[in-house]
């Protein structure tokens, strides 16, 4: 597939447009139990072992109860030369939000936000909001303002590969003024990266300096992270592709980095889980130990199972609230569980695109399966032939799909053809670009339709021939 392709297949997908923005499922924590003493390195190599990402991890499970333990291993799918040093920073993705979201709990105890505030008080004077205006920090906090992922307007250069390095304010408040909203507010819960890029500037804006030195007077220095930074490429592993070749690393500008700019090592971020869990440096400020406690308080109901607080996810599991957040960059993926109620977490920092949620949730209950490996299998003929047909993406968008001489092929409309190799799981990729496909298969094999997963979403498509 040429560059220009892969760019055009890569903006169907736009409008998930962040890799770390949708929240993948949540694996259940089952009950309550203690987690039966399986070593992190036999869960971590069993999760990842012969991965076709060739992805290293580093993962953490804290116990702060009547035993406290903090335990860390870290492992890799294959023989790697460049395995990543105990030290080394991972792009951390949409797990950045939260760090916005104690951020401005930390300002609102100080009383230099508040939760009812307008959005036309939030972003840059002069900004025509429209219909926009009636949102409130506490809808963007929660993901119910009813801004998209993305603005509507969002044309990144470089594609998915390196989708912000120029992302300017005229992009980030240039289509505020055409939002429309369905209904009242709050909106139903939808995931949007555009709700944080505001969020992060606003709070640079309202303290008068950058966000990332706003963040680290108020938060990471507080907290002894000092190898946590936004932004900064130093030290930063390299990522990879669901595939296993290398991909750039993502550039964020400073102040819109809440949405997913933050880099940070293994033993900072399990300093933020304990400080989650209340335990936090002697001489910490009092607003920031408020702030901490505040962040994790409910402040939405999204369904059932799901309360939002500041930015944090609060699943109801197992008779008590799990915080939890995961992020997903074009290399990387990461994710955090606290268990508030029981004092535990898990971690883990993954340098490949792919998501790794289940490992997190089942170094804290034994009962949680693991997901097998994604390992490079060999094509199954008889299933690659029932999948040959067109497969309509939009209207005017088809992808038709063909196999010839035992290879499975696929071809976009207006685009170069790409060659479907097959995984463990039954699922197809390609390493033109960052892709997956999973086809819908009546009882006799026949596919009848497609997900097409790309750009953190899923586009259905059905047969049409």
């Amino acid at each position: 597939m040429s560059a220009g392709g892969a760019r055009r297949l890569n903006a169907v997908a736009k409008r998930c447009a962040w890799a770390a923005s949708a929240l993948l499922a949540l694996a259940p924590v089952a009950n309550a139990q203690t987690p039966t003493r399986v070593s992190l390195e036999e869960l971590a190599h069993t999760r990842i072992d012969g991965d076709r990402s060739a992805v290293c991890v580093q993962i953490a499970r804290i116990e702060l109860g009547a035993m406290p333990e903090v335990a860390t291993a870290d492992e890799c799918a294959t023989q790697r030369a460049d395995r990543p040093r105990a030290n080394a920073r991972f792009e951390v993705g949409s797990i950045s939000k939260t760090f916005v979201g104690v951020l401005i709990a930390e300002m609102i105890e100080r009383g230099e936000m508040k939760l009812d505030e307008p959005l036309e008080a939030l972003v840059p004077k002069g900004t025509a909001v429209g219909a926009a205006r009636a949102i409130t920090l506490t809808d963007l906090l929660t993901h119910t303002s009813g801004l998209p992922p993305l603005p509507p307007g969002f044309a990144p250069s470089a594609g998915l590969a390196n989708p912000y390095f120029d992302v300017t304010a005229a992009i980030i408040y240039g289509d505020l003024s055409k939002v429309v909203l369905p209904g009242p507010l709050p909106q139903p819960y939808a995931y949007s990266n555009w709700a944080f890029m505001i969020l992060s500037d606003a709070a640079a804006r309202r303290a008068g300096k950058p966000f990332d030195q706003l963040l680290r007077e108020r938060v990471l220095s507080p907290l002894a992270m000092n190898d946590t930074v936004v932004a900064r490429n130093d030290r930063l592993v390299a990522g990879h592709t669901s595939f296993g070749a290398p991909t750039p690393n993502w550039d964020v500008p400073v102040n819109f980095a809440g949405a997913g700019g933050i880099r940070s090592t293994l033993a900072d971020m399990v300093l933020f889980a304990r400080a989650m869990l209340g335990d936090v440096p002697k001489g910490v400020p009092a607003s920031l130990k408020r702030a901490l406690v505040a962040s994790r308080t409910k402040l939405r109901t999204a369904n059932d199972t799901l309360d939002l607080g500041f930015a944090w996810h609060l699943l109801k599991r197992g008779g008590g609230d799990l915080l939890s957040h995961h992020g997903m960059t074009g290399g990387f993926s990461s994710s955090l569980v606290i268990d508030v109620n029981r004092r535990r977490a898990s971690i883990v920092l993954a340098d490949a695109f792919g998501g790794f949620d289940d490992l997190a949730f089942r170094l804290l209950d034994p009962q949680v399966a693991l997901a097998p490996p994604r390992r490079v299998a060999a094509l199954d003929l008889p299933a690659a032939d029932q999948a040959v047909g067109s497969y309509q993406l939009r209207p005017g968008f088809v992808l038709t799909v063909s196999f010839e001489n035992d290879h499975l092929y696929a071809q976009a409309t207006g685009q170069d053809r790409f060659e479907l190799l097959q995984d463990s799981r039954g699922d197809y990729y390609t390493t033109a670009t960052e892709l997956q496909v999973r086809f819908v298969r009546d009882a006799g094999g026949r596919a009848t339709g497609l997900a097409l997963f790309q750009g953190g979403g899923a586009i259905q498509a059905s047969r049409i021939e």
